[in-house]
């Protein structure tokens, strides 16, 4: 059974999930798939194509209702090589294949050989059995007042359907990462939820689509590699269930 995590975000903005996701599959050596209910901007970003005959969800989607599936064929490659599975771009038109995505994921999971980052976007109630599936929750926040309001708020709810939960703080504000950790901790009553921070590097997130990701390492990749020795291993035993902690 491979590794699966879902990098996603609280509340509305841009705070890098998907930028982390594409870090992670670098330095992890996983393959990103696009999951979010409100479609996909990795194709835009990484010059991949959606046209109809395409590799993506929705063909992963499909093949999957007819059998035993192998992720990496419906995968293209980013200019640095890292395999995307891209989505559609509009809610509208990625709902179907994310339905059917979240249907074959357990099966998709004991089949693959590569981890599954799933880049769900904002964590909506649309994709939260898609997130009881995953080993691990990635919540990526900015440091801003109104990002990590809205982290800290939705924090213990996100419990009901994810098994654990990693908190990714991108950034700085005038929050240290010790005033997080003890907000959360406050928050949930405990220290159940590691806190981590990713700095700005907007350069590190270009080279990632542009293609020169992988030939250095950049403050971002450093970042990513804390994120990945936090994240645990398959929670085997509970996955066939489906059940959260």
């Amino acid at each position: 059974m491979t590794t699966c995590w879902a990098i996603g975000t609280a509340g509305p903005g841009s705070p890098g999930a998907t930028t982390l996701a594409l870090a992670l599959a670098a330095m992890g050596g996983g393959v990103v798939i696009e999951a979010g209910a409100d479609g996909g901007v990795l194709a835009a970003r990484c010059n991949l194509s959606l046209s109809a005959d395409a590799p993506g969800l929705a063909s992963l989607a499909v093949a999957a209702t007819r059998g035993r599936v192998t992720v990496l064929d419906h995968a293209q490659a980013c200019a640095n090589g890292l395999p995307i599975v891209p989505a559609s771009t509009t809610e509208e038109t990625v709902a179907g294949a994310l339905e059917g995505f979240t249907a074959a994921l357990p099966r998709l999971r004991q089949d693959a050989d590569v981890p599954l980052l799933l880049d769900v976007g904002r964590v909506r109630q649309a994709t939260a059995k898609l997130i009881t599936f995953c080993d691990t929750l990635v919540l990526v926040t900015s440091a801003e007042r109104e990002g990590l309001a809205c982290a800290l708020v939705r924090l213990p709810g996100l419990f009901l359907f994810a098994r654990r939960i990693v908190l990714v703080v991108r950034g700085s504000a005038s929050y240290t990462l010790a005033d997080v950790r003890r907000l959360v901790a406050e928050q949930l009553g405990s220290s159940l939820v590691p806190v981590l921070a990713v700095p700005d590097d907007p350069r590190g997130a270009r080279d990632l689509a542009e293609g020169a990701g992988l030939r250095r390492r950049s403050a971002l990749l450093r970042a990513a590699d804390r994120v990945l020795a936090a994240c645990p291993a398959p929670d085997i035993t509970s996955l066939a269930a489906g059940v959260a902690p």
